[in-house]
């Protein structure tokens, strides 16, 4: 047997596993001894600035010996970062500066243009960022204006819907100061 498994990691500005989230598998039971090494590891933490910063990223752990598989087995996830060319404090997902953010996602389980993406702030307020019947293909990427959502620390959520169903969830850190920041990694696969 072989395949693959991904996972939304979070590490810290040590290096210290935070949290993992299994995000897909071919084998559940492969992905769950993943998910323990994952949370078992350290990492060297990401910087920003110059700076060691905690993030968010999405890792594929193979397993087996490949077989003319897929290496990538379609299912749907959604994330979002902040684009490079923003000022310094929206990059570090702060309170109050993050104001455009892009979301990259793929769809497998439905089609692309019944779906939505949608954010849901930390009281459960959902905001629309990109409606039904705009994206046009399984995956996408795409750069849209914020206005006031991140303005409050928390944890948002980031959900592909297909009507009111949520298909898939991804997680968008805000912090009040750098030493609380996670910042999702750019370009997740």
């Amino acid at each position: 047997m072989s395949g693959e498994s991904t996972h939304e990691v979070l590490v810290d500005r040590s290096g210290k596993v935070r949290d993992v989230r299994i995000v897909g598998t071919t084998f559940m039971v492969f992905a769950l001894a993943s998910d323990a090494a994952l949370r078992a590891g350290s990492f060297y933490p990401a910087t920003l600035d110059g700076k060691p910063v905690g993030s968010r990223f999405w890792m594929r752990v193979p397993f087996g010996v490949p077989r003319e598989i897929e290496t990538s087995p379609a299912r749907n996830r959604v994330t979002a970062f902040v684009p490079g060319d923003e000022p310094a404090r929206a990059r570090w997902q702060l309170t109050g500066s993050v104001h455009r953010v892009t979301l990259v996602a793929d769809i497998a389980s439905a089609p692309p243009r019944e779906v939505s993406v949608v954010a849901v702030a930390p009281g459960g307020v959902m905001r629309v960022l990109v409606p039904a019947g705009k994206i046009d293909s399984k995956r996408f990427r795409t750069t849209v204006k914020t206005g006031d959502l991140f303005s409050k620390p928390g944890e948002y959520s980031l959900r592909l819907l297909q009507g009111d169903r949520a298909i898939s969830e991804g997680g968008f850190t805000v912090a009040e100061d750098e030493n609380g920041a996670l910042v999702n990694a750019c370009g997740a696969p």
